[in-house]
């Protein structure tokens, strides 16, 4: 090989780089033995040669310290191991998917229901509010329960069942009731339920008219009572029962709080009826002796014309209102008896019942004489009628459905036997409280029929209630809470989560704010005396004379008496002039006469050339004395009303001086109308 033009370096650079590798080589073997590698275990540094003793001393103590059960805590270093339930527990509570909602799975027309294009999902909706209702005043009326009313009103009050005359009930009772009156705004409800807010962020969308067939259905209207104690302050608000002469199934109170989708249809087919809708927002009062309770619808319309009445015109005046009121319940009582009569079969007819039994019975007989005539012609195979095996069961079992049908179809027979009677007594009521208003068969208080406003068309509507638990001589105020069938119940799939949150699908009812207080009302004891005239230095002894007029509730009736006392003598006295003897005294007498000096009370009821009086009243009980003021109690309201209410209660054409009367209504507070009560607008008397 020729190495012409190779230096020397290139000759020899495979063997200086082979024994440079053999250097380098020869010194990490070296440096191995003069200096031995070490390792970091925990926080130390050992030798190689150590670590296989170290960690085999570690698993020895670890294995002690887990067969040891006292010493089995170990506990694992969190600054050099990172644990993992953290982040498991934080996993948990988020969410599973990456989108806030998930898509519906039940059935939703809801988009169908909505005009505008928005997603169904994302739909708001706009949350009506019951507007409150305002207070109008309270009536009172005092009457007697008959038995059967009595007993029915003593079921639905443990306060009035716990009374003494009402745990043993034989006959009549006489009673003293208030009837707290408001005013409910129906066009603002109506606009309530229908509104939205599209300009809303979001838009909040009407509510879907189905969800509540487009009818405001006020479920309840709950009243409160609240009683003055003797130190002038108000005690806790009580919620008055349901006094009422209705069907139990009309009163939905109690089911409110359970409200299931079956209550909701029920007040859907109930009270989708005018009839049954005004039962609830104007009740019809239990059946009296005397019918004396005026409608207050009546009363307003009345107005200053039967309040501006006086003497026989008053009583004339208070007892066409009762015949009015009469007249109306009973109407709607038969509008009532009529529907249920229907669903029943109709009106019994006793002809055409007898003339369609007489059609069953030859029916009956001509299936009889086929089925017998065709037994004659058949084999004796054991298949027919009453043979054994399967068809003798089967026939059992249509034997016990034909039997239930059977008592099913008497019981409807009964009752339709029963409501007809009840039905034809009511018309025939109806006929003479038409011919005593001197109204056209069917046409009501006078003049032509007239068609009631449907509730629809009304803006507003007086509503009430009854009070039989108030006690006479007790002072109370009322106030009311409305409470409409909520549109959102049962809806909860068709709301967005944070409207479903809020608790709109579960509640059954959207309730109003509740009222202001009424004004006061202080019942009626069962007797009151007015002085309406005094005379000083008169009577037999010139020691002045008192003229007195004393009313007393007897058999559901106010009877009054006139009586003249004299200082020393006890105002009221037995009266022996009716079939039986009425007790008239009460627990004052008269204990001076005394010249009234202030002429700024009115003209003088004393008459021409007599000082007028006044007079000091004593009570025999020793609670004290007062002063009576002729002109004052002359003026009363509330004598003005009794005195009305025995006129109305006088038989026609009788002196309405000593005759016997019933209690009417007490309106209490501005608006009330006072009419047949004689009372003053807007004092509250």
């Amino acid at each position: 090989m020729k190495l012409k033009g190779i230096n020397k370096f290139e000759q020899h650079l495979e063997k200086i780089v082979l024994g440079v590798s053999v250097i380098g080589l020869l010194a990490i073997v070296g440096w191995q033995f003069l200096s031995p590698p070490s390792f970091k275990l925990g926080s130390r540094s050992v030798q190689a040669g150590e670590v296989d003793a170290l960690l085999e001393a570690k698993a020895n103590a670890l294995q002690a310290r887990l067969n040891d059960s006292e010493k089995s805590d170990i506990e694992i270093p969190t600054d050099t191991v990172k644990l993992a339930a953290p982040d498991f527990s934080a996993a948990i509570k988020g969410p599973i998917t990456p989108v806030e909602s998930l898509a519906r799975t039940a059935p939703n027309f809801n988009g169908a229901l909505v005009k505008d294009a928005v997603s169904a999902v994302d739909i708001w909706y706009f949350e009506p509010t019951v507007p409150a209702l305002q207070m109008r005043g309270v009536q009172e009326t005092a009457d007697a329960l008959t038995a059967d009313s009595a007993k029915d009103a003593a079921k639905v009050s443990k306060i009035l069942a716990a009374r003494p005359d009402f745990q043993k009930i034989d006959g009549p009772k006489d009673v003293v009731w208030t009837t707290p009156l408001a005013r409910i705004d129906l066009k603002r409800l109506r606009t309530e339920l229908a509104d939205s807010r599209k300009d809303a962020t979001p838009p909040l969308m009407a509510i879907p008219g189905v969800w509540y067939q487009e009818t405001p259905y006020v479920v309840d209207v709950a009243f409160e009572r609240r009683e003055r104690a003797e130190d002038g302050s108000w005690g806790t608000p009580v919620v008055v029962p349901v006094f009422a002469n209705r069907a139990d199934e009309i009163t939905f109170r109690g089911r409110i709080e359970n409200a299931t989708a079956d209550v909701r249809d029920e007040v859907f087919a109930l009270l989708g009826s005018d009839d049954n809708q005004k039962e609830i927002l104007q009740p019809t009062f239990y059946e009296t002796v005397n019918g004396a309770f005026v409608s207050p619808v009546l009363l307003a319309d009345a107005g200053d014309g039967a309040a501006s009445a006086s003497g026989a015109d008053a009583g004339a005046t208070r007892r066409n209102l009762q015949l009015q009121t009469q007249l109306q319940d009973k109407q709607r009582r038969a509008l009532t008896l009529r529907g249920e009569l229907e669903k029943l079969g109709g009106i019994f007819d006793e002809e055409a019942e007898r003339k369609k039994e007489e059609a069953r019975k030859k029916d009956e007989r001509e299936q009889k004489e086929a089925e017998k005539a065709g037994s004659k012609g058949g084999g004796k195979g054991g298949s027919g009628p009453g043979g054994g095996g399967p068809g003798g069961s089967m026939s059992g079992k249509n034997n016990s459905s034909a039997g239930d049908d059977l008592k099913d179809a008497k019981r409807k027979l009964a009752e339709r036997k029963t409501k007809s009677a009840v039905l034809s007594r009511v018309e025939s009521e109806i006929a003479a409280l038409e011919k005593s208003l001197g109204a056209a068969p069917g046409a009501g208080a006078g003049g032509p029929a007239v068609k009631a406003p449907t509730l629809g068309s009304l803006d507003e509507l007086l509503v009430w209630g009854h009070d039989l638990e108030v006690m006479p001589g007790h002072t109370y105020q009322y106030r009311c809470v409305a409470r409409v069938y909520n549109p959102f119940f049962g809806k909860g799939n068709q709301l967005v989560q944070k409207q479903a949150d809020k608790g709109l699908a579960s509640q059954f009812t959207i309730d109003s704010a509740a009222s202001e207080w009424s004004a006061s009302i202080t019942v009626s004891p069962d007797v009151r005396f007015f002085v309406t005239r005094a005379i000083v230095a008169d009577g037999s002894l010139a020691l002045g004379s008192a003229q007195v007029e004393v009313y007393k509730l007897l058999g559901g009736q106010w009877r009054k008496s006139e009586t003249s006392v004299q200082p020393g003598e006890r105002i009221g006295r037995i009266d022996n002039k009716g079939a039986q003897p009425v007790d008239f005294t009460t627990q004052y007498f008269v204990v001076d006469v005394v010249e009234d000096l202030d002429t700024s009370r009115g003209p003088s009821t004393a008459g021409k050339d007599r000082r007028p009086g006044i007079v000091v009243v004593g009570s025999i009980t020793g609670t004290g004395t007062e002063i009576r003021v002729p002109y004052t109690d002359y003026e009363d309201a509330d004598r003005l009303k009794l005195r009305a209410q025995a006129d109305a209660a006088a038989p026609v054409g009788s002196d309405a001086k000593d005759a016997p009367a019933n209690s009417g209504d007490k309106p209490k507070g501005p608006g009330s109308g006072g009419a047949g009560g004689g009372n003053k607008p807007g004092t509250g008397k």
